[in-house]
């Protein structure tokens, strides 16, 4: 039971990678680009490179000798305890409420002079998983709340997955660059996701239409480089992602866009709060069986380890929430953040023990969206979602649930919590983090970290929207996953998220079918025994992206063959019809959504007046 009543301190020690080491590495690149054969100056010449490619990069990188710094790095850093956010992003907050005042004034229809910023609900936007699917409508979605004048109003915007791709690319120079960022994404989805991710032709065909095509090359597959470089293992999710990168980051002059390409670099997009802050997601499947062991040595130094241990791998696994924002990476069960720029570096007892620079925007963007590398149960369960309801259906789910009751529970749990694709690997920045051997049973004795799809635990990311420090007053939640088909499923993966966190979720409306509300409630305890309890209560519209007969009677989204999780292309005329779907949803629930708005704003203006804290 999590009571809130213990504080654990961390402290982490690190330091940037000088300056100097930043231009060695950017020149390494450089040379490892020029290995490629063919002088990338055409497509024809790319294409006859391409098949080659992988294997000059792979030489370059089994030479490439980047250990000669091993050092401990004995600069302070002061991190926070009890998980209060990070000085940069309270300023943030401070900024963004300044910033968004008139725009805020405007959207209740108030003249700016009536508005008290403390009085401002904060409000966050937040996206499902779903593919390239979530990744075009919540694009869609945005751009109706911008047309609505709310979009301007908001603090956060977060998503799972496909929505995450989505968010990544709002804050690069392919959306910043233009007047209107969000319109200039859907413009890209229209003209640029004609050829997969996984068709070799489309990849090459893409990087060969850039203004420089060996500095797109070397954007790309120069992340392969730099994890390769830190020592860890590279896993097909890392070739994933750089294809995913090749799709969705590389632009028509990539020679501007060596910013993108660092979470890091996001911040000159948001600070002074001139643009909304974004959350991406991951989590770590964390199996008591597995990744809770210690090592030989270690276990040799634990009183009666094998005994403890047999008991202690018979618990269930579960679903740990990372955070990654252009200032900190962190979670909060065991909390410990480290800055955005130290992504990829290899940590022990608190100590940056490796001074590797950032890692690539485009490696988070291959394990947010992990979707191949799920477990099996969360494999299982995607396929029951679309298998229709009937007999054959039934037949199949009592004969995995007779040969499961077979193997026993811990089996079954042991079954389904293998991963057949293999998730990335990452160093894990708690590692032994404040623990005197003997150390303690649990994930922070592994120095690789598992990052995966958050998906299997929370088609939404309400862990960290439910930050107890956040204090988020208004939740707009847009589902375009797989999970809209039955509700249940939704029921679900909210009880479980109120349980471990604290909250009782209450029905407030359910009238309109595309917008739910639904109020969460702290109860003051959490029943978990990593995670802080809620102290703030928040209001969520959830916002199903289902059919409407007013656009298409036969376009079902969750269930259209062109809209499957595992299908990488589409065309204009299919993103036209997401878009203007979106759009037409948006539309049917924009007032109740403003009602709601209006209603938070004024009670907590109303507090205030009256000296009382809004809850």
């Amino acid at each position: 039971m999590c009571t809130g009543g213990s504080t654990r301190i961390v402290t982490i020690r690190l330091i940037r990678v000088s300056p100097e080491r930043e231009v060695q590495l950017e020149e390494e690149e450089e040379r490892a680009s020029k290995k490629v054969p063919g002088k990338l100056a055409s497509f024809k010449t790319l294409s006859r490179s391409f098949t080659r490619m992988y294997d000059a990069l792979t030489i370059y990188i089994e030479n490439l000798n980047m250990k000669n710094e091993k050092l401990i790095v004995t600069i302070d850093r002061k991190d926070r305890n009890n998980n209060d956010l990070s000085e940069e992003e309270i300023k943030f907050i401070q900024d963004r409420k300044l910033f968004i005042r008139e725009a805020f004034a405007k959207y209740v229809g108030v003249d700016v002079s009536e508005i008290h910023v403390d009085d401002i609900p904060v409000i966050a936007f937040m996206g499902s998983g779903g593919g390239y699917r979530a990744m075009i409508s919540f694009t869609a979605f945005l751009r109706a709340l911008q047309e609505s004048e709310l979009f301007d109003c908001g603090a956060y915007i977060t998503g799972v997955s496909g929505s995450c791709w989505g968010i990544g690319q709002l804050y690069t120079t392919i959306a910043q660059s233009h007047e209107n960022p969000i319109q200039a994404l859907l413009e890209f989805y229209r003209t640029k996701l004609e050829h997969s991710i996984f068709d070799a032709y489309g990849v090459v065909k893409g990087l060969a239409e850039t203004s420089d095509p060996q500095t797109a090359v070397k954007l790309v597959f120069g992340s392969l480089i730099r994890k390769k470089a830190t020592g860890v293992k590279l896993s097909i999710i890392d070739v994933y992602g750089t294809l995913l990168t090749a799709k969705l980051l590389i632009d028509k002059d990539p020679t501007k866009q060596f910013g993108d390409f660092k979470l890091s670099e996001q911040r000159k997009y948001i600070d002074g709060g001139k643009n909304i802050m974004p959350l991406y997601v991951s989590t770590f499947h964390v199996r008591p069986w597995k990744e809770d062991a210690l090592k030989p040595e270690e276990a040799a130094l634990f009183p009666n380890y094998e005994e403890i241990f047999e008991i202690h791998k018979m618990k269930k696994d579960y679903y740990r929430w990372y955070e990654f924002n252009p200032y900190e990476i962190g979670n909060e069960e065991n909390p410990a953040w480290v800055p955005s720029w130290a992504f990829g570096r290899k940590f022990e007892l608190g100590k940056n023990i490796e001074r590797f620079p950032e890692q690539s925007f485009g490696s988070l963007l291959g394990l947010i969206g992990a979707a191949p590398s799920v477990s099996i149960l969360a494999e299982i369960e995607e396929i029951q979602k679309i298998l229709p309801d009937g007999k054959f259906k039934d037949e199949l789910v009592n004969l995995y649930d007779e040969a499961m009751e077979k193997i026993g529970t811990h089996n079954q749990q042991v079954f389904e919590g293998h991963h057949i694709v293999p998730q990335p690997n990452d160093y894990n920045f708690s590692y032994h983090l404040h623990q005197p051997t003997p150390y303690k049973l649990g994930p922070d004795n592994n120095e690789i970290i598992h990052f995966g799809d958050a998906g299997p635990s929370n088609d939404f990311p309400m862990y960290p929207i439910a930050h107890p420090k956040r204090k988020v007053d208004v939740v707009i939640g847009f589902d375009c996953s797989t999970s809209i088909v039955d509700h249940k499923i939704f029921d679900e993966k909210q009880d479980i998220f109120c349980d471990r966190r604290g909250f009782n979720r209450i029905t407030r409306d359910v009238t309109n079918e595309y917008c739910e509300v639904y109020d969460f409630i702290p109860t003051g305890k959490a029943n978990d025994e990593f995670l802080p309890p809620a102290q703030k209560q928040f209001v969520l519209c959830y916002m199903r992206y289902l059919k409407n007969d007013k656009v298409d009677p036969d376009f079902v989204p969750a269930k259209a063959s062109f809209t499957n999780l595992l299908n990488f292309s589409y065309n204009a005329t299919q993103v036209d019809l997401m878009i203007k779907l979106a759009k037409a949803n948006w539309l049917e629930s924009e007032k109740q959504v403003k009602e709601i708005i209006v209603d938070t704003w004024k009670k907590k203006r109303h507090a205030r007046l009256n000296g009382n804290n809004f809850p």
